[in-house]
Order: C-alpha cells, then sequence, then structure tokens
C-alpha cells in the first residue's frame, strides 16, 4: 500500500534525531524557552466515508465505496507559548475506489495534496511529561483522480486528471516529551474537500467535440496518526 513508503519515510526522519533523546529524566518544557520554531512529521491510516460521483458526462449520484487508505503530512510552525501555536501543513491523503454501482473500476484512486494553515491549542499536564491538544486548519487540496479505466457500458476514461478545491480539517491528540525538544504521540484527524471535477479530453478531437467531464462529492476521512514533534 502507498503508506508504506511514507512509513519508511517517517521512521527514517525520527531517526535522524531520536538518539538526541534523554526519556529517563524530567524535563521542563520551559527550560529552552516557550516560544520557537518545530516541525511535525504524521504518518497512518486514513478510512474514507462513503462519497457520491455527481457527474459523469452529465448528473449522476451513485454512491461511492472506498478502500482503506493513507495520510501523510508535514508541518512547519512557531509555538507563540506553550499553550499556542500555529504552521502550515501539507502532505497527501488518498485511496483506491473499492466500488461504484454500475460502473467498472480498474487501478482507479483518489489522491489530495493538502496545503493547510492550522492552529493548535496544547496544554502540558503540570509534572508530566504528557501534551494533550486540539486544533483545526484550512486551505485548499490539489485532488487527482487517477484510473487505468474508469466508466460504464457507454464511456470509458483512463489517466489522470486534477482540480484545486478547498480543504478543511479538525485534529485532536496527545504527545509524550522525550525531551525538551522532541515528542512523540498518537492523534485522530477529520479531514474533508470541497467537490472536485475532472476533464477529459477527447479519445478523437474534432470541431464541436467537447471534453469529458466527471464529478465527486469531496471527500471526508477519519485518520489515525502516529506523529513527531521536533522543536528547533
Amino acid at each position: 500500500m502507498k503508506y508504506r513508503y511514507f512509513f519508511a519515510l517517517f521512521v527514517l526522519a525520527a531517526g535522524l534525531v531520536a538518539p538526541e533523546a534523554q526519556a529517563q529524566y524530567y524535563y521542563s518544557y520551559s527550560r529552552r524557552g516557550d516560544a520557537g520554531l518545530y516541525t511535525r512529521l504524521e504518518l497512518g491510516p486514513s478510512f474514507f466515508q462513503d462519497g457520491r460521483l455527481s457527474g459523469f458526462g452529465g448528473p449522476a449520484g451513485n454512491p461511492v465505496d472506498y478502500d482503506a487508505g493513507y495520510s501523510a503530512n508535514a508541518a512547519l510552525g512557531f509555538e507563540f507559548n506553550k499553550y499556542v501555536g500555529a504552521d502550515f501543513e501539507f502532505g497527501a491523503v488518498g485511496a483506491e475506489i473499492k466500488s461504484v454501482p454500475g460502473f467498472f473500476s480498474h487501478n482507479t484512486s483518489v489522491d489530495n495534496l493538502p496545503f493547510l494553515a492550522n492552529l493548535t491549542l496544547s496544554y502540558p499536564i503540570p509534572h508530566t511529561l504528557v501534551v494533550p491538544y486540539i486544533g483545526a486548519g484550512a486551505g485548499g487540496s490539489l485532488t487527482t483522480f487517477n484510473t487505468d479505466g474508469f466508466g460504464n457500458n457507454s464511456v470509458v476514461v483512463s489517466g489522470s486528471e486534477s482540480d484545486v478545491v478547498f480543504a478543511w480539517q479538525a485534529f485532536a491528540g496527545l504527545r509524550l516529551k522525550l525531551s525538551n525538544q522532541m515528542s512523540i504521540g498518537i492523534g485522530y484527524k477529520y479531514y474533508a474537500t470541497g467537490n472536485p471535477s475532472f476533464s477529459y479530453p477527447p479519445a478523437f478531437p474534432g470541431p464541436g467535440i467537447e471534453n469529458f467531464s466527471l464529478g465527486f462529492d469531496g471527500v471526508r476521512t477519519h485518520s489515525v496518526l502516529l506523529t513527531f514533534q521536533f522543536k528547533f
């Protein structure tokens, strides 16, 4: 699955800085100051809610069932203090289409490349290494429809087409501080996009022949993410 490759990158990035951790000691969160730059990596499975094929050369309303997918994200941000942080996040969220009644689908997926601005609220629990957090973000997503063959008895499309749509997310989780600089954790993220549409050129272009269009309802996903955060 695609997320295995993101997992390998995640482990490699974490391994480059993990030797600095000294988990046997308690670190004061304010030892190096509360404010500062940080980076965050996230990786985990993503579960897509059932969607809808909104158009296929005209209005449609067929339900869309997705396989389990993946979510991999990276962010760079700034902590104003130990309670409030803001960052810019980019990543990838995608899944293959399992079935659409009335249509056949061969190696067909919907992939999103989100770019979002987030606000995170944290509360370090006194005298512990645990930091609960919640947050939300908004921005856009480059949504790509990839297929080796998707269609019905009349029309088949293949190849990749993309659209840029609005996207937003809400998230919550727990981080465990390994040191003043590093933490690991687990989180939940709800991610949603606007409705993308895709336009495929005709196989035999000619006067009066228009592109073939299809569209989907925006994705709604639930992700469980392993996180690694490093404060500079």
